[in-house]
């Protein structure tokens, strides 16, 4: 059976190297295999690299601070693949194998297995996730589609975020950060423990930045606009705690509150105020497990979160933009309205909309000078999302030969909005999962599993995967891997019911201070999910005692039933009428050569095939990272990361930055003092994307050269 089409010009490449890694270790006793890279992500079993059906990048807390990140976003530039647009001073864009920036939602995000990608308005706020760096242990990045494991929306990647056990968290750390772009931090972080049985950790983070120099791209300028009103600011209160129950029963708590606050530049000329945002979230979580017996384990684990975005400002819209009349037009016949704006007489319609014109020519008459003159009123774009989820989850080992993974759960998102849904709408989903692993023999990994998931306004979607994984020796191994993926419409795309209130109008217009502006949209609420069908072959070559690990794949993911369009109030027309090929090959590379140096490389080739020019607004033919560590005597550690995106005409522009990290550390008494100084090299001073066809927005910043200097005190 053919399980993908060749690739004949990487044939070569993946044979060369295959054939040099496979010198590194030839033994055939396959019970030495080395089991220390262990992940959890991709099937909800836990698997050495080398046993996963897929590819998997894992991002430490070590290499975290060898490398000077200070973000979730930045240290997703460590991925091969991964397209990260910074569009302002607290807004990014991130894609696996880039597509489409203006509707980023085909990857999944967990922090400890609660997800942070808001299903109703179907986005990931990547400022604004609820944790701290410091809290971060490591993520796990599985570079391929996961909804055989995690359902809908884990489309084309999935970021398992995992934060620090508490049962290893004891001390208190105390850090904080200064650098370009008026960037603040600082962290007060402790651990502890409630009586005998429960360990805690709990933090406070403050983080804040100035955000870039100048935005431009928007058309317009006005008097005393602020170029760069993008600066963002985020406080948070974690806590974690872990309570044994007894020697086989365990219950863990999350809390996280947020508070946050992010600038928006004007987006037309007729705002007379700043369009910033206020948030709020709000998450608690419970994990329960309790093993059965020494085959058998159950998990139950629930959360509650809740996000709300308040966000008003000033427009002084000519005041025939909120008769009536023209909101009735507007609702029959668009280009109607839009011809009488340019001052034509519309034409070619049903005699009822030519009525309907003529009610509006009258209306817009009947106001005389006032129809072209300012009215001034407070609008917004406020919300509120809801999400409960529980699961229950039983793992089990059957024999040494087969051990499987299975679990029921259901969730329930509720949006409010009266600007994007009219009111408030709920969505509930139910689904279940299953995961088997069967070796047939010593050498083979068969993977073998499926979600299946329901929910009330798309309907059903099953998402299968299958992948056998041969070690060819102890430090060999290929793999087979097919899948296909789903992503289930979001709230704002199946039940849309978008206009804006406008209130407090001055001058009132016609006797009434409150009006609604005349341009309106509704969904048709017939959206599918969007599905995509993948193949990979990979291989992966685990060396412990060079202190090697390679990762390489040929990949080709075909995107059908994509929802392509940009969702704007002007032209609200999803379908799901586009689609997309992405083929290519990736790399990675971990490497200790010595116990003091530390090398992580990737790279990724791709093509990228598209109905649409939306979704390559993000491409990016070649990408890659190199990062190189290195500690010195006297506890003096050098770290070089260097980063390249080749950009593409389509929309983003290319992106190459280099890290330079030193640090040292001082033992004063019972603390440790850690300085550390990074200084960046930006290749380009410019960050240009996508905005709407033919146009793009340019974020620039002065100076080439940035810099952050950190200190840390744990005890």
């Amino acid at each position: 059976m053919t399980i993908m089409k060749p690739f004949p010009r990487y044939l070569a490449l993946s044979a060369l190297t295959f054939t040099t890694l496979q010198a590194f270790g030839q033994s055939a006793d396959l019970d030495i295999i080395d089991n220390t890279n262990v992940v959890l992500t991709p099937t909800r079993l836990r698997q050495p690299i080398s046993e996963v059906p897929g590819s998997v990048t894992v991002i430490t807390a070590d290499m975290l601070v060898k490398y000077g990140i200070a973000s979730v976003p930045e240290a997703l530039r460590l991925v091969p693949g991964m397209a990260v647009t910074q569009l302002s001073g607290g807004e990014y864009t991130i894609n696996y194998h880039g597509s489409n920036s203006i509707s980023p939602r085909r990857m999944n995000v967990l922090i400890d297995g609660m997800s942070v990608y808001r299903s109703a308005f179907a986005q990931v706020d990547w400022t604004m996730l609820p944790v701290a760096m410091d809290d971060i242990e490591r993520i796990e990045v599985t570079r391929g589609p996961n909804s055989a494991s995690y359902g809908p929306n884990s489309m084309l990647a999935i970021i398992n975020i995992i934060t620090k056990h508490p049962n290893e968290s004891a001390g208190t750390s105390l850090s904080g950060s200064a650098g370009s772009r008026k960037t603040r931090s600082a962290t007060a972080r402790h651990g502890g423990k409630f009586g005998a049985n429960t360990n805690f950790w709990i933090t406070l983070d403050h983080r804040q930045s100035e955000g870039f120099e100048q935005v431009s791209g928007s058309g317009f300028t006005l008097p005393g606009v602020d170029p760069h009103h993008d600066s963002s600011k985020r406080d948070l209160l974690n806590f974690r705690s872990s309570t044994e129950l007894s020697k086989d029963e365990n219950l863990e708590l999350r809390l996280a509150a947020l508070n946050g606050r992010q600038g928006n530049p004007l987006l037309d000329q007729y705002q007379r105020s700043y369009p910033d945002v206020n948030l709020q979230e709000r998450d608690i979580g419970v994990t329960w497990r309790k093993s059965l017996s020494p085959a058998h384990e159950i998990k139950v684990n629930a959360y509650l979160s809740r996000h709300s975005n308040d966000q008003n400002w000033v427009e002084c819209l000519p005041a025939l933009a909120y008769l009536p009349e023209l909101g009735t037009l507007w609702r029959a016949n668009p280009g109607y309205v839009l011809a009488i704006i340019a001052g034509r007489t519309p034409s070619g319609g049903t005699p009822a909309d030519n009525l309907l014109a003529a009610a509006a020519l009258r209306a817009i008459r009947g106001l005389g000078a006032r129809a072209t003159a300012p009215a001034c009123g407070t609008t917004n774009q406020d919300y509120v999302e809801n999400r409960a989820d529980i699961e229950v989850q039983m793992t089990s080992v059957l024999s040494n030969s087969l051990r499987f993974v299975a679990g029921v759960g259901g969730r329930r998102d509720t949006a409010e909005s009266a600007t994007y849904l009219g009111g408030k709408v709920s969505n509930n989903t139910w689904r279940v999962f299953t995961n088997a692993e069967y070796r047939p023999a010593p050498s083979v990994v068969v993977n073998a599993g499926g979600y299946y998931e329901s929910d009330n306004l798309t309907g059903s979607s099953f998402s299968p995967r299958i992948a056998l994984n041969k070690h060819l020796n102890a430090n060999n191994t290929v793999r087979v891997v097919l899948s296909r993926a789903n992503r289930m419409p979001g709230i704002i795309e199946q039940r849309a019911n978008w206009s804006y209130l406008t209130t407090g109008l001055d001058p009132a217009l016609l006797g009434v201070t409150e009006a609604y502006y005349a341009q309106s949209a509704r969904a048709s609420g017939t959206l599918q999910a969007e599905k995509n069908t993948s193949r990979e072959i990979g291989y992966t070559g685990n060396f412990p005692a060079r202190g090697l690990m390679v990762d390489a794949k040929l990949f080709d993911d075909h995107l059908t039933n994509l929802i392509s369009e940009r969702i704007t109030l002007a032209s609200f027309n999803p379908t799901n009428a586009n689609s997309l090929r992405l083929r290519g090959a990736e790399i990675q590379v971990d490497y200790a050569p010595a116990p003091k140096w530390n090398v992580h490389a990737g790279y990724s080739h791709l093509n990228a095939d598209a109905t649409t020019p939306m979704e390559l607004t993000q491409y990016s033919r070649n990408s890659g990272v190199f990062a190189a560590s290195h500690l010195l005597p006297g506890d003096v550690r050098v770290s070089l990361a260097a980063y390249r995106n080749q950009g593409a005409a389509t929309g983003q522009s290319a992106f190459g930055k280099q890290d330079l990290t030193v640090s040292k550390s001082y033992r004063i008494g019972g603390a440790v003092l850690t300085p550390t100084l990074t200084v960046t090299h930006l290749d380009e001073t410019e960050v240009r994307y996508f905005y709407d066809i033919g146009k793009s927005i340019t974020n620039r910043i002065g100076n080439q050269m940035q810099y952050r200097v950190s200190i840390k005190a744990t005890f």
